[in-house]
């Protein structure tokens, strides 16, 4: 019989539910009964931009072409501190498409608040106590942005991932890069090379950690221009964050850290602007912004070494977790799941007793990993070089792995994921931070 040991203080608690009734409300009416999805965009001076978003979101067709039930969604535009007729054009085209469910939501918010993490934090809160209205049961909230234009089947495709019963989605962005004349040659080039990488460590996690509900094809992007969360989803992880830049990538961390079924869809999909002045800090102008200084030098990023080692550990901790979730060891012995330990303890720079405790008291295996990143921020000898490697040097090995794995796949071999590699691969790889540079 298996005996845990005391649970660690130090393990993340979930946050606490967000309760519709809490809520101040933004609108008088309720969604219709038929609504399945809740639209949301925050803009701030898009009236350049508005027309062509609201129209591709007008206009929604399923698979075969043919329009969808226009009462199956709703949109809500919250037009943040414009100083432009971004409020009025929204609302004239209301006239121009009156089948759509459109709401404007006019708000001018103090200098402090007035940034878009807290705007999309306001219209998603209301599209949550919205559809609250009418029973949360498997109703989505999807978030674009003014900027951004959906697909004429994004509805159709998000409703056909969700209903092979994930928790969110994060859709594929494309960018209009052949519009953008200020992104020369160099940084293209950068950007490519970022997605790259990205794609290629997202195939590889796919052989090395598969995970059912994220199969490959898929890809890495979880961002406001085209994420979706069940509604019961969002309430349950406490709504998105309130931070002033990167509130998409908080909300996503929430959801990982609450075990939520993320599918990271290729058909699911939208076009937004590059321009290299954007609207908000911490997004896609910024990070044009980043790789025009990169193009200067050589952008570098973690060793290929490190990405597939940290793959590996986590892939090994979730199993040890999951085993664990019944009360006992199932597969594993005493043995195997101490030696395993002290191995995974020594190349995440854990004692094995801390690190056993971690794995034994976290409630979710993403509180586990939030758990274990945060002892290796603390430990202040632990350290590595993280941003070693030339990045096209580290997508040329990460392709020539994925041929490796896709041979061995094909080929009848001992799978490279199996435990006694894995156990051979963290001996080879030290010093293995749980989170990537990119996570």
């Amino acid at each position: 019989m298996y005996h845990s040991i005391t649970p660690a203080l130090s393990v993340h608690q979930p946050r606490l539910e967000l309760c519709p009734d809490n809520l101040p409300p933004l609108t008088s009416t309720s969604p219709l009964q038929d609504c399945r999805v809740c639209v949301i965009v925050p803009v701030r001076n898009e009236a350049g931009h508005l027309p062509a978003m609201i129209e591709a979101i007008a206009h929604q067709v399923n698979e075969q072409g043919q329009p969808i039930n226009p009462n199956s969604y709703e949109l809500l535009v919250l037009a943040n501190n414009c100083s432009d007729d971004s409020a009025a054009i929204a609302r004239s085209l209301s006239k121009t498409y009156p089948a759509l469910q459109l709401h404007v939501l006019e708000v001018n918010l103090p200098p402090a608040q007035a940034h878009v993490g807290k705007a999309r934090q306001m219209v998603m809160n209301e599209a949550y106590r919205r559809l609250s209205t009418i029973g949360l049961d498997r109703r989505i909230i999807a978030s674009t942005d003014g900027d951004t234009e959906v697909s004429p089947t994004w509805i159709s495709t998000l409703l056909k991932e969700f209903d092979k019963g994930v928790d969110a989605v994060g859709g594929r962005i494309l960018t209009q890069r052949a519009a953008a004349v200020e992104i020369n040659q160099d940084i293209s080039l950068h950007y490519l090379r970022r997605l790259a990488h990205r794609y290629l460590t997202s195939q590889i996690e796919a052989f090395l950690d598969p995970q059912p509900h994220d199969c490959w094809p898929r890809h890495f992007q979880y961002y406001g221009a085209n994420m979706s969360v069940l509604a019961e989803m969002y309430g349950r992880v406490g709504g998105l964050p309130c931070v002033r830049e990167e509130e998409d990538v908080a909300l996503y961390r929430q959801l990982q850290q609450a075990d939520a079924k993320i599918r990271h869809s290729i058909d699911v999909r939208v076009v937004t602007s590059a321009r290299r002045t954007g609207r908000a800090t911490g997004g896609l102008a910024e990070l044009l912004e980043e790789l025009a200084q990169a193009s200067r030098q050589h952008y570098r990023v973690e060793s290929p070494q490190l990405t597939e080692a940290r793959i590996l550990v986590r892939r090994q901790l979730r199993q040890i977790w999951a085993a664990l979730q019944g009360g006992g060891l199932h597969g594993l012995t005493i043995r195997t799941y101490g030696y395993n330990a002290k191995l995974l303890a020594k190349s995440l720079g854990l004692s094995e007793a801390r690190l056993r405790q971690e794995i034994e008291a976290a409630p979710t295996f993403g509180l586990l990993v939030e758990a274990i990143s945060a002892k290796q921020k603390q430990n202040s000898n632990y350290a590595t070089s993280r941003a070693a490697t030339e990045i096209s040097f580290a997508n040329m090995h990460l392709r020539q792995r994925l041929q490796v794995l896709r041979q061995h796949r094909t080929g009848g071999q001992t799978p490279l994921w199996a435990p006694q590699v894995i156990l051979e691969t963290l001996q080879q790889v030290q010093s293995i931070p749980i989170f990537s540079l990119t996570d």
